[in-house]
């Protein structure tokens, strides 16, 4: 289980000191801008590792042609100042950016790739309001907004980045500035969740020339299924709607079979025709064996469409690991 927690901005290395070390969390976010020159890193860890702590993950940024920025997440006893005094000393840096240290959550140990994957997940198909949330993130920034004319762009603590909808989003961190790897990295999240979320489901091309499409059940069609089995009822000799009885329960039961599967058919138009649902089977022995429940609208029937919904059934619920595949 994954969550995203917002992030404490405050510079913990800038904190004032009054001479007795503060209780602190243990867990570091660090920030080192390092040349990009051969043995830096190896000084670097190496300080931090006399000094005590231990580092738990570590990825590279790109920065420019000069330097990378290192980012760190670091455990151990020491106090931020301790920490920022021992990777400053070992690189022989006074730049204001060149070490930050701010408080981090255990969660943040999770690997990027995983993170983004998540925050994608979350906003992806969702209103511009989750793609902010998630953009925030993703780059712990202080904001995300979105704003009809952007900042300066040399500010690098500011990122203007384009946005599905216009104007474009600007993201502002205050604790330390965006580096390029972070920028490339969010132009593709932006770029993955403006892309509308893909449709699992079979086209079915009838005898007569018509197509429709088959989509997964998803226990929301409940009132389109009752229009369908009450027409399927009305087809029946001396029957009628009426004779019959069903609840929402019933229907969404259909829909969402335990352990099995189930399929809705519609036109091009969207409306629904034909339904299929596939519990998985219970006991297992001879005559064990799942018994599809098939709907077919009057006007579509003589067409081998539900033929194709049994076997489509079949197959998903008693293959191998496709239980609920259908």
């Amino acid at each position: 289980m994954l969550r995203v927690v917002t992030e404490t901005t405050t510079d913990l290395a800038a904190a004032p000191g009054d001479g007795d070390e503060p209780v602190l969390p243990s867990l570091y976010k660090v920030r080192v801008q390092l040349p990009d020159e051969s043995g830096a890193l190896a000084r670097l860890t190496t300080a931090v590792a006399d000094a005590g702590a231990n580092i738990l993950s570590l990825s590279v940024h790109g920065q420019d042609s000069r330097s990378v920025v290192d980012e760190m997440l670091v455990g151990g006893t020491l106090t931020p100042d301790r920490l920022v005094a021992v990777v400053r000393s070992a690189l022989n840096s006074a730049g204001p950016d060149a070490v930050r240290v701010v408080a981090a959550d255990p969660h943040e140990l999770v690997d990027a790739p995983t993170r983004a994957l998540d925050l994608l997940a979350g906003c992806r198909g969702q209103g511009p309001a989750e793609l902010v949330e998630g953009l925030a993130a993703l780059l712990h920034a202080d904001e995300v907004d979105v704003a009809p004319t952007g900042p300066e762009l040399d500010d690098e603590h500011v990122f203007v980045l384009p946005s599905p909808q216009e104007p474009p989003m600007v993201a502002r961190r205050a604790w330390a500035p965006f580096t390029v790897t972070e920028r490339a990295r969010a132009e593709a999240f932006v770029r993955a969740a403006a892309v509308p979320p893909g449709r699992v489901g079979h086209e079915v091309l009838l005898p007569g020339g018509d197509e429709l499409v088959a989509t997964p059940g998803t226990g929301e069609e409940t009132a389109e299924l009752d229009v369908l089995l009450r027409a399927c009822v009305a087809a029946l000799p001396d029957r009628t709607p009426s004779d019959v009885e069903w609840a929402a329960a019933d229907l969404r039961a259909l829909l969402v079979p335990p352990g099995g599967g189930s399929l809705v058919v519609r036109t091009a138009d969207g409306v629904v025709v034909a339904a299929g649902s596939l519990a998985a089977a219970g006991e297992p022995g001879p005559d064990a064996g799942p018994e599809p429940i098939v709907l077919v609208h009057p006007a579509y029937r003589g067409q081998r469409l539900a033929g194709w919904l049994r076997r489509k059934l079949v197959h998903a619920v008693t293959a191998p690991g496709a239980a609920g595949a259908a």
